[in-house]
């Protein structure tokens, strides 16, 4: 297989681009710094202040959840199924989402001091239990930063020829600069750049492929061009490229939805943009990310992934006159050959330049993470509990630097070792799939107990790895091995009963051998300490108002809605009755999807790139005024003046019991 492009592309993007978004992110950080106050102290680093609002939230998790999977996947799964690849891989991802509202919003009513989840763990079940969920807290963390440079890396190397080793440290290389100079400020910031890009190419991919493409141009030529490509080119499944009717690929969708909530539940990513959230714009932010996510795979599967399999008979054709091998198909580079039959190189290379975004701005998401994680529940838990603000910067500069050399360290071994993305991506959550239902209940059920978490979790796993191998025995007619182990049905199976079974031991061995008392929620918050470098910002950030509470209860309900919605009404019952028509969707029906597709496209693309300018209007314009009037303004002065007091003010560490014991701390908790 020749590469489309030459390595000078690959190269190029890894260092060249990657250097110059470095470079704009230093250099934002500091007019941050400068212009309106926000110096970077621990809590800043670690939690942004926990004050973002909704926009950036929105933008950070479209960004955190557009994984080069996300782009490869979605767009392999179209070119292989049809019309329902993107969409089911588009609703299984939203749905992870969505679920994970649940949790968000019990973290700002009962923990709204938390640096980390695992912080809850640690007040709740002591060093026992803290420990056996920073096994799977971390465990996700690291299989999922692998996964990220191995859907990166492998990408970069077929659609360039770049060594595969090269891109597994050079993809990073950049993204660990800003983000040990920046922290999360940065990393949201960065989160809205990349995905601001990401969306212009799927605006210029979609609305060319159906509307000015030479080749196709509207959505009835692109259903006539899948009649044939069905035709010359029939799908392995034996199914229409026109019909939800494949088996294959709702088995496939399942394990990955199922597999994937540990990757949202238990990432310390995703619970981090929580943290760091302004509490009133939690539900929001996170629905809002969500319905702008989904769009992503959904449109560049119906997009880039149909325009490769449709084309595959056109001269234009990356492969003509041949389909493609099924290594290109596990690559990927159905969407890379898409763009490229559309745009020629440049859309290869546009394509590319999506992939690179995704790459980095989801690294950037878990070395923040993951510093937090060892900053807080390793370092200050049990090597320094009494460590001042910048020891605890320091320790978590470290842990960006070296985590982002493991991370591309293991990425290489498991090229060299054959792993793949999809495979990665279903064995991950067989192994990890029994955190979701620990994190659930140490946030909601005060009867959970510390024996059921030190034996349920492990038990889960060994469950659902024995079904996963058994399954594989039995589908695969008693063969076992790497690829056999890849059978859909094996890995449903072994996702479903890793996750029910979690659930299942931790609530028995609950009420079989339950705590003499039952443990109050409300006592999260009151053990959690702030640093000693804590701003006035800082302090008034983690005291919520009892009107606010009652809004995070209304939002608790209207998350309720919001995933009955997407559970039952969108995966359950449209798709399934999508499944049980077994006929291909009419040529009318097929266009009245794509306009569907377009006008969601333009509405999450708006949303996403002007919302989080609208919010930030205030600060941009005292930025604005600075450097027009070259100099600081007085409200400027005036407000870094009482940020450097309130700094001032803090000589020891603050906690929520003794600031506000008195008069708040019922705010805080009720």
């Amino acid at each position: 297989m020749e590469p489309i492009l030459s390595q000078a592309y690959g190269y190029g993007f890894a260092v060249g681009l990657g250097a110059a978004f470095a470079l704009l992110m230093v250099v934002i950080t500091r007019v941050l710094a400068s212009y309106l106050g926000q110096v970077q102290n621990s809590e800043r680093f670690s939690t942004a202040s926990r004050s973002v609002k909704s926009g950036l939230i929105a933008s950070s998790t479209v960004s955190a959840w557009t994984w080069p999977a996300t782009l490869l996947s979605s767009g392999s799964w179209s070119y292989s199924h049809g019309i329902s690849g993107g969409f089911l891989y588009g609703v299984g991802g939203t749905l992870q989402i969505t679920l994970f509202l649940f949790l968000a919003i019990q973290i700002k009513r009962n923990a709204p001091s938390a640096h980390t989840v695992s912080e809850c763990f640690y007040i709740r079940f002591g060093k026992a239990g803290h420990w056996v969920f920073l096994v799977y807290c971390m465990a996700t963390n690291v299989l999922i930063s692998a996964l990220l440079l191995l859907g990166g890396s492998q990408g970069f190397a077929a659609t360039t020829g770049m060594h595969v080793v090269a891109a597994s440290f050079l993809l990073p290389l950049n993204v660990v600069v800003y983000t040990a100079l920046g922290g999360l400020k940065a990393t949201f910031v960065s989160d809205w750049i990349h995905t601001v890009i990401i969306y212009g190419v799927l605006l210029a991919t979609a609305f060319t492929v159906y509307c000015s493409s030479s080749l196709i141009g509207s959505p009835g030529k692109m259903y006539d061009l899948l009649v044939l490509a069905q035709e010359a080119f029939p799908s392995e499944t034996g199914q229409s490229y026109l019909s939800f009717n494949d088996k294959s690929m709702f088995f496939l969708t399942w394990s990955v939805a199922v597999g994937g909530l540990s990757s949202v539940f238990g990432d310390p990513g995703y619970s981090q943009r929580a943290i760091a959230s302004d509490a009133s714009s939690v539900f929001t932010g996170y629905l809002m990310g969500s319905l702008c996510w989904w769009i992503i795979p959904f449109s560049l599967g119906l997009s880039a992934g149909l325009a490769c399999r449709a084309l595959l008979t056109n001269t234009a054709s990356v492969t003509f006159p041949n389909a493609l091998s099924s290594y290109e198909v596990d690559a990927g580079l159905p969407v890379i050959y898409g763009m490229a039959a559309i745009f020629g190189k440049s859309g290869a290379a546009a394509g590319l330049v999506t992939l690179f975004m995704s790459v980095t701005s989801a690294t950037s998401a878990e070395l923040i993470a993951f510093s937090s994680v060892t900053t807080y529940d390793v370092y200050r838990t049990y090597v320094n509990p009494d460590a001042s603000g910048k020891q605890l910067v320091n320790a978590a500069h470290i842990s960006v630097v070296g985590f982002g050399i493991f991370m591309a360290a293991l990425a290489t071994a498991l090229n060299y070792i054959g792993v793949t993305v999809g495979w990665l991506l279903s064995f991950f959550g067989i192994l990890l799939t029994p955190e979701v239902s620990a994190v659930t209940y140490t946030l909601f059920w005060p009867k959970m107990t510390k024996l059921s978490l030190i034996i349920g979790c492990p038990l889960a796993t060994a469950t659902g790895i024995a079904s996963w191998i058994g399954a594989t025995y039995h589908y695969a007619d008693g063969v076992l091995s790497k690829d056999t182990l890849m059978t859909t049905e094996a890995t449903f199976i072994g996702n479903f009963v890793s996750l029910a079974s979690g659930a299942i031991y931790i609530a028995v061995i609950s009420l079989l051998k339950p705590d003499k008392d039952a443990f109050d929620l409300r006592n999260l918050n009151g053990e959690l300490t702030l640093a000693d470098d804590v701003d006035k910002e800082e302090k008034e950030a983690v005291l919520v108002s009892k009107d606010v509470q009652k809004l995070l209860k209304r939002h608790s309900w209207l998350s309720l809605l919001v995933n009955l919605f997407v559970v039952l009404g969108v995966y359950v019952i449209i798709c399934v009755a999508l499944y049980g028509t077994k006929r291909d969707l009419s040529k009318s029906s097929f266009t009245g999807l794509i306009i569907v597709m377009l006008i969601w496209l333009v509405v999450a693309s708006a949303y996403i790139i002007l919302f989080p300018l609208w919010q930030g209007r205030q600060s941009m314009a005292r930025i604005a005024k600075h450097f027009i009037l070259g100099g600081e303004s007085e409200e400027l002065t005036k407000t870094e003046q009482r940020s450097d007091q309130a700094t001032l003010d803090s000589e020891s560490n603050v906690s929520i019991i003794e600031e506000h014991h008195t008069s708040k701390v019922a705010n805080v908790v009720a």
